[in-house]
């Protein structure tokens, strides 16, 4: 499980689907859909803490060769 926590306190966890895609890899989903929301772009994602606002980019890297 991975773990969302925001500056204001307000967590929340993303959670295993068990459905994977044909590379194998596995599909998460938030455990609360009320406390994040999230956008996905061309080169980030974007989540939001829904109790205050605050936005937290996760940029997307290059995939290591191999």
């Amino acid at each position: 499980m991975l773990q969302f926590e925001c500056e204001c306190g307000n967590r929340t966890g993303f959670f295993a689907t068990g459905a994977r895609d044909e590379q194998g890899r596995e599909y998460i989903d938030p455990e609360d859909d009320d406390r994040v929301t999230f956008m996905i772009g061309d080169d980030s994602v974007v989540f939001r803490c829904s109790f205050c606002g605050h936005r937290y980019r996760l940029q997307r890297y290059p995939e290591a060769e191999g």
